[in-house]
């Protein structure tokens, strides 16, 4: 045994096992006591980071707001510390402004700072609404819910309101939004021939309706025994109520009510958007949550009630749950969860086949109370992380990377214990031989998971959170097999007579084999291989960094593919259609219609081509707006049906045929939302920015596998405009009062809002629909003069049209148009049509428009981010790496020897994904900045027995060959265990694990080529450093060396 062992925490604690025992119990209910607590999330949200400011401007031009509001806010922004950019657009009825928060930036001080300096703008227009500033907040979908039938739109949506307002009484349930509700409001419509007549106008009308529907008080009365309220109620609540009111007597007495010469009903303001659910009329609501909820409570809570609200419907009128989003998560936590148990259960085979039944046992025991510290630093007291798809992807990865820890300390143990005897004292020595390479080699892989944490943008931040709870996991590793783990084995029994009959005879035999096996590999194979490596050291280096210059080729050449982002199937398909802003709601209703259609004959072909148990889209809602149409549609199970969610999305959308009055149509069945080319062409000139992106999508068009190619510019718009005559103005119109009029009878009056139940109802006063359909109704629209006398428009005032911009979209000051498309990431990256337009067309361009400038953005943009970090965070893991190997080796040389088995790492990562058709991508470089820290654990270990091998006097080669073989078993086992806990992943097919396999190929293939590596290539560079030494006269003498644990190359 190797000096004086019986000092140090180690020691200590082998001695106390009731201390081990204590912690291991404190250790378990805490991480207990923080599973049962904490949140349960599918994929993390993206923290928010953006301040919303919103001005309602009924302008009716898109410049007007422009040239009013936007520039105006955007000026007053300027110089404000945080803001990364300022998006806005402006259009007829107001302007929207979002601006990003640079990264790091705390949200509240920026929005603090935004509303300080919009509120203190004084120059927007008159008739613009105060500015409404709003930060964006944490939410994530849960459920939707339909409500649906053959009834009227009214009788939905009495039901929704009520299911509604039961659902926010539950505790666990937050926010609940409507989806196609329609706003209430009661119709006025009167005829202009009609206030003709009776010698009426509308703001009479207004008036009338406006005195009769009142609420107010009028004072008290004050007696000495108390006080009486004098107050008026004659609020009228519905049509029926205000077609009551009077509006004029007739000269021989009569009353003329408002229903005498209006039409007066209920209504909906926006009664033309259409809302159905598998085919019939219907009103939704969206289940969402915030940060801190969590989901699976929320939905058991939602299914709960709903589930009883269904029983109270009449017939006709149905409910139905769907795109529950806590079910996939549910899917995906107990798939990891089935994985790590397989991987535990492989982990806890190879060592008690290499080791003892015993010491597999008690290192097994070992990974609940890892797993249970790191979920205890992963509560809400701490770092406040929930248990999603990202961090129990962690934990699968540390599950190999955890016990090689444990099984370098039990192996040393159970080798001390079989030289020298089962003594506490054997099992202090071995526990203390390796606890000072293993302790750094342990810190190295946690620096190399926490540099992840260094990486920008909003899904590096993200895909961080397994990084924590892998670094997490490490830190218990060592306190679990530098406390726990040598208390436990220094009570353990080399053999047992009960062990020599039954299953332990069979495994005793199993055992020796493998280890009578493991021996001959390595002193009748591995040995004299090594031996002849040694001899050959530069043919050996040279066939090395031939295989890394080829795998690099590989790379290079296209042959291993690479993307920033995988895709990843959704369970649903969303359409888009964008219709141009003049387009119909007739029109808009139609080809929603044709595309609901087409879903049933697309349902009809799947289910006989594949002989589907089941219709593949399984809910359909489809939703209109005034020209827009969003159709989701909810598919069957992965597991019931031979097709992705993109393969059925590209069939539906090869099923339509042109749309009439469409601008932009999309279909989408990918998580990831950024469209994978998104090219922003900025400009103050509109022509600029036009004739610019006609030339891109032109461009764009000819890459084989880019789809989906869309403008950001709206097509302009017919708009009418009017110009009082000279003959007006003899007549004493103004033209602000002309406007008012025309206003007043097209746009409608809004006589008052009142509240009924929770709805907000307008009353609104105006032509009948059929009177403001056309031109010829402008024309002949009367106009009231001063002295009562009625005329046409066209009279008065010039009537014209002409092409207007309907919408302006600006980007930091100027304005833009986004140009968009999809990529076949199969056939062609999106990166090498960037580096080709970069080389060709986007010089073009800017030697065309001088002030043209081209800004790549969405996954490009995040791309570039992420690439830029990753640089930085790989630089400061491997600085950090390089001084936590140099402190123990007390070397400058031997880190740069040992850190020869990164590059060959990733060599192997690369294979890996060359062998599995994986491309490169964000997930890949994830896994291999970890693996940095991973590969060079066996070649420290292999490096701390040379230099104690040649403390005791063996020559390089003896102590090489001697190194080598000692470390065999213990190398192999580290290697193989980690590669063990991925096994079950990596095999894995399901859609849920496919986003996390990339990061595991990353660490499995590269962890299996480092070990060829450690156990070969580091020998040989250990030989050529010293034929350096001696080729540079520098050696050490004998005594120096026997002096220093750990000898400078």
């Amino acid at each position: 045994m190797h000096g004086n062992t019986s000092q140090g925490v180690i020691a200590w604690f082998a001695r106390n096992s009731v201390a081990a025992n204590l912690l291991m119990i404190l250790i378990l209910v805490a991480g207990i006591s923080s599973l049962l607590n904490i949140r349960i999330e599918g994929f993390p949200q993206i923290p928010p980071n953006n301040v919303t400011i919103k001005v309602d401007y009924s302008s009716g031009s898109a410049k007007s707001a422009e040239e009013g509001i936007a520039v105006k806010i955007e000026e007053s922004l300027q110089g404000v510390e945080g803001i990364k950019t300022i998006q806005s657009t402006s259009n007829g009825e107001g302007v929207t402004v979002t601006v990003t928060k640079s990264s790091g930036y705390d949200l509240d001080i920026l929005y603090r700072d935004i509303k300080t300096k919009v509120d203190s703008i004084s120059t927007l227009p008159k008739r613009a609404e105060r500015p409404v500033i709003s930060r964006e907040i944490e939410l994530e979908g849960v459920m939707t819910i339909n409500l649906f039938g053959d009834v009227a739109d009214r009788v939905l949506q009495e039901y929704a309101e009520d299911l509604r307002g039961k659902l926010l009484k539950n505790a666990e349930i937050q926010r609940v939004d409507y989806i196609g509700r329609k706003s209430p409001e009661i119709s006025i419509e009167v005829d202009e021939a009609q206030l003709q007549a009776l010698g009426l106008s509308m703001e009479e009308i207004a008036s009338k309706v406006n005195a009769a529907s009142v609420t107010d008080t009028g004072g008290e009365l004050l007696g000495p025994d108390g006080k009486l309220t004098i107050k008026t109620d004659q609020q009228r609540y519905d049509a029926k109520e205000f077609s009551t009111i009077a509006i004029k007597q007739t000269v021989d007495g009569q009353r003329i009510r408002l229903a005498d010469i209006a039409t007066v009903k209920d209504d909906f303001a926006n009664k033309n958007n259409l809302t159905r659910y598998n085919g019939q009329s219907s009103v939704g609501l969206k289940v969402k949550m915030y940060g801190k909820s969590n989901i699976t409570r929320v939905a058991e809570a939602v299914k709960r009630i709903v589930g009883a609200y269904q029983e109270t419907l009449p017939a006709g009128v149905r409910v139905e749950l769907w795109n529950d989003r806590s079910k996939p998560i549910k899917d995906r936590l107990s798939l990891l969860l089935d994985n790590s148990v397989q991987g535990i259960a492989m982990v806890i085979a190879l060592l008690a086949l290499f080791l003892n039944v015993r010491v597999a046992f008690w290192v097994g025991v070992g990974l609940p109370v890892i797993f249970a510290g790191a979920v205890t630093l992963m509560g809400d007291s701490l770092f406040g992380l929930t248990l999603n798809e990202l961090t129990t992807f962690g934990f699968i990865i540390a599950l190999g990377i955890v016990v090689d820890d444990a099984v370098v300390i039990g192996e040393s143990i159970y080798d001390e214990r079989e030289k020298y005897g089962a003594t506490l004292q054997a099992t202090i020595s071995g526990a203390n031989k390796v606890a000072t390479p293993t302790t750094f080699g342990v810190l190295t892989t946690m620096v190399a998971f926490l540099a992840m944490t260094l990486i920008e943008g909003d899904l590096g931040k993200i895909f961080a959170q397994f990084a924590y709870a892998a670094a997490f996991c490490l830190l218990f590793s060592l306190i679990e097999s530098k406390l726990i783990l040598p208390s436990h084995l220094a009570h353990l029994k080399m053999s047992s007579g009960s062990e020599n009959h039954g299953f332990f005879s069979f495994w005793n035999r199993l055992q020796s084999r493998v280890t009578t096996g493991l021996k001959r590999f390595t002193y009748d194979m591995y040995k004299p291989f090594l031996g002849v490596v040694l001899r050959y050291r530069y043919a050996a280096l040279a066939i090395f960094v031939s295989v890394l210059i080829f795998v690099v080729g590989l790379l290079f050449s296209g042959n291993i593919k690479s993307v920033f982002f995988p895709e990843i199937s959704a369970d649903f398909v969303t359409v888009e259609l964008v219709f141009e802003d003049d387009a119909g709601y007739g029109l808009v209703q139609r080809e929603a219609l044709t595309i609901e259609k087409l879903s049933d004959e697309l349902n009809q072909q799947l289910v006989d081509e594949f002989a589907l148990s089941k219709a593949p889209i399984q809910h359909l809602l489809v939703v209109t707006s005034d020209n827009a149409v969003t159709i989701t549609a909810g598919l069957s199970a992965n597991n019931q049906r031979p097709f992705t969610a993109s393969e059925l999305a590209e069939r539906w959308q090869f099923m339509v045929p042109p749309l009439e009055g469409v601008a932009r149509v999309s279909f989408l069945a990918d998580m990831i939302t950024d469209k994978a080319i998104s090219i922003e062409l900025r400009s103050k000139d509109n022509q600029t920015i036009d004739s610019a992106g006609k030339a891109l999508i032109k461009k764009l068009e000819l890459f084989n596998g880019v789809s989906g190619i869309k403008s950001g510019l709206k097509a302009a718009q017919v708009q009418v405009d009017l110009a009082l005559k000279p003959e007006g103005m003899a007549m004493g119109l103004t033209t602000s009062g002309l406007l008012k009029q025309v206003r007043l009878a097209y746009q409608g009056y809004e006589i008052q809002r009142l509240q009924k139940g929770e709805n907000e109802v307008k009353v609104k006063l105006q032509y009948p629909v059929k009177k403001r359909q056309s031109l010829d109704d402008l024309q002949y629209a009367r106009i009231r003069l001063a002295n009562g006398k009625v005329v046409p428009l066209s009279t008065v005032a010039d009537i014209s049209t002409k092409y207007v911009a309907t919408s302006i979209e600006r980007i930091n000051q100027s304005r833009v148009n986004v140009i968009t498309a999809d990529v076949n990431k199969a056939l062609i990256s999106p990166s090498e049509i960037i580096n080709s337009l970069d080389e060709g067309l986007f010089k073009q361009l800017k030697a065309n428009h001088q002030d043209l400038e081209i800004v790549i953005s969405g996954q490009q943009q995040q791309e570039a981010e992420v690439t830029q970090s990753f640089k930085g965070a790989f630089i400061v893991a491997a600085i950090v790496i390089y001084a936590l190997l140099a402190i123990p080796l007390k070397s400058y040389l031997q880190p740069f020897v040992i850190m020869c088995a990164i590059p060959f790492g990733i060599v192997g990562a690369l294979l890996g994904h060359w062998l599995h058709g994986v491309p490169i991508s964000l997930l890949s470089l994830f896994g291999i900045l970890a693996l940095s820290g991973v590969v060079v654990n066996d070649s420290l270990l292999l490096i701390s027995q040379y230099n104690r091998e040649r403390t005791i006097g063996l020559s390089v080669t003896d102590a090489l060959l001697a190194s080598g073989a000692g470390r065999m078993r213990a190398i192999l086992l580290t290697s193989t265990t980690t590669y063990a806990g991925l096994a079950p992943l990596l095999a894995e097919t399901s859609p849920q694990a496919q986003f996390l396999i990339p990061a595991a190929i990353s660490m499995g293939y590269g962890i299996l080529f480092a070990t060829i590596i450690t156990l070969v290539l580091i020998p040989a560079i250990v030989m050529l450093s010293e034929d350096l030494v001696s080729l540079t006269g520098s050696k050490k003498s004998n005594a120096e060396t026997r002096n220093r644990v750990d000898l400078a190359l």
